[in-house]
């Protein structure tokens, strides 16, 4: 699938993390949360005490780490629902909890749970992580521990359940629908399905050596940003963004899972790619209406043109309705004006 670039818009740096989903993207930066619609509009900004480093959406929470505290806020317009709970050296990785909830890992270890609105259920011990990769179910998740290895682990009592093997990885993607990536010490990646002994499924992909420090399942596949800046597909390795760690230092990435994918820099640029069908939709859309003198990135100017349309019908002005359906590609319902304007035969 091509991808094309979209828009970019600017927040105030230094960008910490990004999460993306169908229709948004928030952005945490200079003590700060900004929402944008997947069409570049700000939706709005929220200050906050420290830079965010981590924020995981889930439904109409938004959860959120930074400096020592973790904290919910709402979605709709980011302020937070309670004064949050910090721990000694603050949280180093956040998921959602399926059911509603979240778990937290602690820099100096152990894993926390929180109700959906941030309140403290209960704290497991267990050694720092290096990241929490996802969920099997609602009492079980993967971590991917310091000595590089993964691990399925009770997250009330802490303890181990399985281990994914003896290999040590240097990178992991988050679970995703379809497994996860994997970044062996050979710096080749691999796909793996974990299942509640192991792996049900793992197996190394044809790519060239790799070093990604993000990643996004999107619809037909992953895209991965590398460590030199490139954001490419995998395994294939097409390009999506040719930067450089010296001119264009992505930071992170992220998508809507399907054909809208986001980046953004440390100094704050925030870009937006379209992919497949919405790329061509978009596309048509620009074409059809510069026949008219206007261009248009996204539905809502085509929605109010309709709309005019609409309105030029039921006032009986045939004219004005043609040109707006011409103008948005509508060729039967052209014709259909005209007929009723006497303009075509019947």
């Amino acid at each position: 699938m091509a991808w094309t670039p979209a828009w970019s818009s600017k927040v105030s740096p230094p960008v910490a993390c990004l999460a993306a989903g169908r229709g948004w993207s928030i952005i945490g930066h200079e003590r700060r949360l900004t929402l944008l619609s997947d069409d570049g509009a700000h939706r709005w900004t929220h200050d906050l005490l420290f830079t965010p480093h981590r924020v995981v959406v889930d439904g109409a929470h938004l959860g959120v780490l930074a400096a020592h505290g973790f904290t919910v806020h709402r979605f709709e317009d980011g302020t937070p629902l309670n004064e949050g709970r910090a721990v000694s050296r603050g949280f180093s990785a956040l998921l959602a909890r399926p059911g509603g909830g979240w778990l937290a890992a602690g820099r100096e270890g152990d894993l926390h749970l929180f109700t959906a609105e941030g309140r403290g259920r209960s704290r497991a011990p267990r050694a720092p992580v290096r990241a929490l990769i996802g969920w099997l179910d609602r009492d079980q998740a993967i971590v991917h521990d310091q000595d590089g290895c993964l691990r399925l682990v009770h997250v009330v009592s802490g303890a181990d359940v399985a281990t994914y093997g003896q290999d040590r990885w240097t990178w992991v993607s988050s679970l995703e629908r379809d497994g996860m990536l994997l970044r062996g010490a050979d710096g080749l990646l691999h796909l793996g399905v974990p299942g509640g002994a192991g792996w049900d499924r793992i197996d190394r992909l044809e790519s060239e050596v790799l070093e990604p420090t993000s990643a996004a399942r999107m619809g037909t596949g992953w895209i991965l940003l590398e460590l030199d800046g490139r954001i490419i597909t995998a395994p294939d390795a097409d390009t999506v963004h040719q930067g450089t760690m010296m001119n264009d230092p992505v930071l992170v990435i992220d998508g809507d899972g399907d054909e809208t994918l986001f980046g953004a820099t440390r100094d704050g640029l925030v870009r937006c790619w379209y992919g497949g069908e919405r790329e061509r939709i978009e596309r048509e859309a620009r074409r059809a209406l510069v026949a008219d003198g206007q261009r248009a990135a996204d539905w809502a100017q085509r929605r109010r043109r309709f709309d005019a349309a609409v309105e030029a019908e039921e006032r009986g002005d045939w004219s004005t309705a043609g040109l707006h359906y011409e103008a948005l590609g509508r060729d039967e319902d052209v014709q259909r004006v005209r007929r009723k304007g006497g303009d075509m035969d019947g």
